[in-house]
């Protein structure tokens, strides 16, 4: 099986949820990529895969959104940031800021890069890390600002004593959606997969 889903997914919502339904079934082997929620829909209206998980920010004309979970972004900083007592914020806000951002290839860093664009200038990275984990550990230190999903930033805001400042604007308000095109036409271990996901199978 293959399954296409962006980088929250694969951080945050899958490994929980799918390994147990991975575990009970010993011969079915799920091949994981991580792309963009825009090629991931693409992808699937022409039925190069047949699912994924995606932002509900995604245009997906004719295909199925399923939302499952909540995603919403956060600023992530050191205590000692001269606006780490902000309360909100918007992104054109910190576009000046030294930023710490994922790898190459992440498509969640690549969804930011593009909203920076689309502020007014593309961000300021001093370095990228391949995962959540050393990207807080890098803004722990003073190294930038970051912007993780809001768990990744709670989590790590009672690890590191991260400051975590919403970010006031809707496309950082989102929410990770199941993406499909026709029910039908999965295969019965993908739609077992992604009813056991959150999907609501339509009605016979």
């Amino acid at each position: 099986m293959h399954l296409h889903a962006n980088t929250a997914a694969l951080a945050e919502f899958l490994p929980r949820r799918l390994a147990p339904w991975l575990a009970e079934r010993p011969r079915l082997h799920v091949e994981l990529k991580e792309r963009t929620s825009a090629d991931i829909a693409r992808a699937i209206a022409a039925g190069l895969v047949e699912a994924g998980v995606v932002s509900d920010a995604v245009e997906a004309p004719g295909l199925h959104l399923q939302p499952v979970e909540r995603n919403h972004l956060a600023l992530i900083m050191a205590p000692g940031h001269r606006l780490a007592d902000a309360r909100a914020l918007r992104l054109a806000d910190v576009l000046h800021e030294a930023f710490v951002g994922l790898a190459h290839g992440s498509a969640l860093q690549d969804y930011i890069d593009a909203q920076a664009l689309a502020a007014g200038r593309a961000l300021a990275l001093r370095t990228r890390m391949t995962t959540f984990t050393g990207l807080c550990e890098m803004v722990t230190h003073g190294v930038g600002i970051g912007i993780v999903p809001q768990a990744v930033a709670s989590r790590n805001r009672r690890r590191h004593g991260l400051r975590t400042i919403a970010l006031d604007e809707a496309w950082a308000k989102r929410q990770l959606c199941l993406c499909w095109n026709d029910w039908d036409s999965l295969s019965a271990s993908m739609r077992s997969l992604l009813a056991h996901l959150g999907a609501t199978p339509p009605a016979p």
